[in-house]
């Protein structure tokens, strides 16, 4: 297979590391496990589990709709999960996903698992639309969290605290949700998720039980749309090569197939602001960091499509159009390809990611656009 990361292509990756995804299935003897791929990670909290060793504190780490989540709900069944035997007298293995626990989460209605996150309401919020409003996770639905982390479970074995984007937690409900991870309540099992271990404070990072989730190869999502979502099997190709490793994106698509439509529309949106003027690449920071504010997660896989398409361009510059995403763009990546060289996609794709790493760290977003747009090169026109 030829290498299509010539020189320049190896700087950027020397910056932005690639994590290789596992090549592992499904395997059955772990139990009911809603997750698709990363199996080494559902036999690490199986074998916690079955030793009786588990953390009080996890942080799983991954791509966006890699499975955090997902995983997180698995381990919160398998704690309290109540099998009944088999036709044949066997115990089923944790989590056997037909008891009434395992059913009650996957709903969100157990009493002893809850999930938090920047839109969580909390105890203090008068106004019912306030958490809709809310950009961080503030210290009052940590002090929520560390009240009912207190009481023993109502119904099951273990209470279970699931954090969504803990990165994006206030210095105040960090360091309150240290003192719990320092002295955690007994039955009591914390589990954070985000994008990388070094979004959170060291102090976080160190108290948890690290686990990090990789992209999941695509023929391994594939499987899964088709064998637990019976989807098409050409649908179920195309989800899992957009997907781009994550399945909770194929998944949503699945179930949304606006969302292909939203992604065709951001490439083609991406492939004109490249050949724009500086004028109109301003126009364009501007609007995005507009709708950074209104829909953070929005703004940033708008950068994210950024990488997706300057990779399609690499690809048809060494002739692996059948790696292409955006096959439906193929004559404008085909005349991007010949107007750019291989120097400027590294620098794009380096621009790219720094300033998706900028908004995540908080950084003002129209500046940190304004300056990809300048540090993406101008494509000179051809004659």
């Amino acid at each position: 297979m030829r290498d299509i990361f010539r020189p320049a292509f190896y700087r950027y990756l020397r910056v932005n590391p690639v994590t290789l995804p596992d090549n592992d299935e499904d395997d059955p003897t772990l139990g009911s496990w809603q997750t698709i791929g990363n199996d080494y990670a559902t036999k690490i909290l199986h074998g916690s589990l079955t030793a009786g060793r588990e953390s009080h504190a996890y942080l799983f780490t991954g791509p966006n709709s890699v499975g955090k989540h997902t995983l997180a709900l698995d381990f919160a069944r398998a704690l309290n999960c109540v099998p009944t035997p088999d036709m044949f007298g066997e115990i089923r293995t944790k989590p056997c996903g037909e008891c009434s626990s395992c059913g009650r989460i996957t709903r969100a209605i157990y009493p002893d698992v809850r999930t938090i996150d920047v839109n969580t309401p909390s105890s203090k919020d008068t106004d019912p639309a306030a958490a809709k409003r809310r950009v961080m996770i503030g210290i009052d639905l940590i002090a929520d969290l560390q009240r009912d982390a207190m009481l023993e479970p109502f119904e099951g074995q273990s209470r279970v605290f699931i954090i969504d984007q803990a990165n994006r937690m206030s210095s105040d409900a960090a360091n309150s949700l240290l003192k719990t991870l320092e002295e955690p309540p007994p039955a009591v099992h914390i589990i954070l998720t985000a994008s990388a271990q070094n979004q959170l404070p060291e102090t976080i990072a160190s108290r948890c039980h690290l686990i990090r989730l990789r992209s999941v190869p695509i023929h391994v999502i594939e499987e899964a749309l088709i064998e637990r979502f019976d989807a098409d099997p050409n649908d179920a190709a195309l989800l899992a090569k957009m997907s781009q490793g994550a399945p909770g994106w194929a998944i949503s698509a699945l179930k949304d197939p606006s969302l292909i439509d939203t992604r065709k529309q951001a490439a083609s949106r991406i492939i004109n602001i490249i050949d724009s003027d500086l004028e109109e690449r301003f126009r364009y920071a501007r609007d995005i960091s507009i709708e950074f504010r209104r829909d953070r997660d929005s703004a940033l896989d708008e950068i994210s499509s950024w990488l997706e398409i300057l990779r399609d361009v690499a690809y048809i510059k060494h002739d692996l159009n059948d790696r292409i995403i955006f096959t439906d763009q193929l004559e404008q990546l085909q005349r991007l390809s010949s107007r750019i060289s291989e120097d400027q996609i590294a620098s794009s794709m380096q621009a790219a990611t720094s300033t998706r790493h900028a908004l995540m760290s908080n950084a003002l977003p129209q500046l940190a656009l304004e300056v990809m747009m300048m540090d993406v090169p101008f494509i000179a026109s051809s004659s």
